[in-house]
């Protein structure tokens, strides 16, 4: 039985969703969360389990629906990211409670989110990991499930929320990025990044790490 599950939301861009779907599968059972209820996403067949939601709530749903999985890790993925295999595996040599291909640093000195610096596909030492591919093994998000169940479905920041709680339950100062190939989808103009206030809110969930209020 595979020990890894990949985990990848659906909202507008089915098409890159099938592309992931269908290089992966071939070798990890796949988890598909649809988040847009006007528009199912088909039904494609073991090892590929389609989850249609009547309701978007979004990005903190793929940690949530983590939990009902036994795979020892999961990959959680954004649907515009490809991550071939050699990365993946890389992932899991580090042996890491959570990493991923993308993260920020220099949280401490900003006071903005531009501010913040940016490390991709980079062997780095990070404040905390941005979406895009993460992987996290399960006995660690078990961890932190109660405090996920209680801060819900946020609109914006559920990377860095994940992030800051396993920083906290396992005493980490750093967490880490890794270098490797991945191929990017296409954007198509739908992600959240496109709404004036995304960053804005992100940056309100730093803060309240940073105060201590979560």
């Amino acid at each position: 039985m595979p020990d890894l599950r990949v985990i990848v939301l659906n909202y507008k861009r089915q098409e890159n969703v099938l592309k992931i779907v269908q290089a992966l599968s071939l070798y990890f059972p796949v988890t598909v969360i649809n988040n847009n209820p006007n528009k199912s996403f088909p039904y494609l067949g073991q090892p590929i389990e389609v989850i249609n939601n009547d309701e978007n709530f979004m990005c903190m749903e793929r940690w949530v629906r983590c939990f009902e999985y036994n795979e020892e890790y999961k990959l959680v993925l954004d649907d515009d990211i490809l991550p071939s295999l050699s990365i993946i595996e890389r992932m899991k040599s580090f042996n890491d409670p959570i990493v991923g291909i993308y993260g920020k640093s220099e949280v401490e000195s900003a006071t903005s989110y531009s501010e913040l610096e940016d490390h991709w596909c980079v062997d780095k030492n990070v404040d905390f990991l941005v979406g895009s591919a993460v992987l996290v093994k399960q006995s660690a998000l078990n961890t932190i499930q109660s405090s996920i169940e209680k801060i819900g479905y946020p609109k914006r920041g559920d990377d860095i929320i994940v992030s800051y709680l396993l920083k906290k339950q396992f005493n980490l100062k750093k967490l880490r990025t890794v270098s490797g190939k991945v191929l990017m989808l296409p954007e198509s103009d739908v992600g959240l990044n496109t709404d004036p206030s995304h960053f804005l809110m992100r940056w309100k969930v730093i803060e309240k790490f940073k105060n201590s209020s979560w």
